[in-house]
């Protein structure tokens, strides 16, 4: 499989609406005729060459774009740069077509004007021949998308380009990438990207420089700079206790209080720290003061394991790992980290 850019603003008004049919199409109406595209097929150059020499008197760098539109192949992925957006077709046909065979009754260009045939060619109303020659059978497998949101600075770029079509195999991940963002509707987002990328940094430092009272700490104060009005260390001689919080944070205006195991550790954490707050929080819910009550676990560690992720999910308990507490540490802002711990 190939990836392909190629532009259909020439000839927009037609263009559009035969790939709202599922054809991609270009110009060179002047060698519109099969043999052209057996010889093309057949890797037939001279043949090539010697047709625009015949029908032009000369012979254009822009024969290459007939060239690849023509040996483009089935399955192959097209780029299809529009107005601030792109679309995303896949090569359907074992062989071009000519431009006549796209031809249907109702076919109308831009305006709802109507288009005929005279066998070869696509007809205006005014009975003159668009300059289209060929056409390739395509299915569209994206619409429209926003070039600001979802293409990088590579695929942006090269959808720059002046010529009607170019191989862009280079940029076969900048592609699959564009696509799955647009799938999961997650636009490029420069916040997002420094996020991502310096999160590890940022656990990194934790791991190396704290310990497990700095790290409690480090948690307190995570949960003081998104807006409790109180956070607090239980006494671990507690009366009456059941289970265990490391960490309770009361959100006054909402009413809402998060009791939190916070766990120094490294590779899996097990099902222990879950299983505490679990019971710390049911033994606190007994308690009729109008506040909702949750739970979380955070933890340096990567990962938990099954059975601590099966509990938290019969129990709506909030399981976050060392990285994605990193990532709220960022996004909650820097200065939060310039604190003694």
């Amino acid at each position: 499989m190939n990836y392909w850019l190629h532009r259909i603003s020439h000839v927009a008004e037609l263009s559009y609406p035969l790939l709202d049919k599922g054809y991609l199409t270009i110009g060179f109406s002047d060698f519109t005729n099969s043999e052209l595209i057996d010889k093309v097929l057949a890797n037939d150059w001279n043949y090539f060459n010697g047709q625009f020499q015949e029908m032009w008197g000369t012979v254009p760098r822009t024969r290459h774009n007939l060239w690849n539109f023509l040996k483009m192949s089935k399955g192959d992925i097209v780029i299809i740069p529009s107005w601030g957006t792109f679309f995303v077709c896949e090569i359907t046909d074992d062989r071009p077509l000519l431009i006549g065979e796209t031809f249907s009754e109702g076919l109308k260009s831009w305006g709802g004007k109507s288009v005929s045939t005279n066998g070869t060619h696509l007809i205006s109303e005014n009975g003159k021949a668009y300059d289209l020659g060929f056409a390739r059978q395509v299915k569209v497998l994206y619409r429209q998308i926003s070039r600001d949101k979802f293409a990088d600075a590579k695929l942006t770029s090269r959808m720059k380009i002046r010529q009607t079509n170019a191989s862009i195999n280079d940029l076969k991940t900048s592609i699959e990438k564009s696509i799955e963002n647009y799938k999961v509707n997650k636009p490029i987002h420069l916040h997002s990207i420094i996020i991502d990328k310096t999160a590890n940094l940022v656990l990194d430092a934790i791991k190396n420089e704290l310990n497990p009272d700095k790290f409690e700490k480090l948690v307190k104060t995570y949960f003081k700079t998104i807006g409790a009005n109180e956070v607090s260390i239980p006494a671990k001689n507690e009366s009456n206790k059941e289970g265990d919080a490391d960490i309770v944070a009361v959100f006054e205006n909402i009413k809402l209080i998060i009791y939190t195991q916070a766990k120094f550790q490294k590779g899996q954490i097990s099902e222990w720290g879950t299983t505490q707050i679990l019971d710390y929080k049911t033994n606190k819910e007994s308690i009729d003061d109008g506040y909702n009550k949750v739970a979380w676990v955070i933890t340096t560690a990567n990962t938990f394991n099954e059975k601590a992720e099966n509990l938290a999910k019969e129990n709506e308990i909030q399981l976050i790992n060392g990285l994605e507490f990193s990532k709220m540490l960022l996004n909650v802002g820097i200065n939060l980290l310039n604190t003694n711990l």
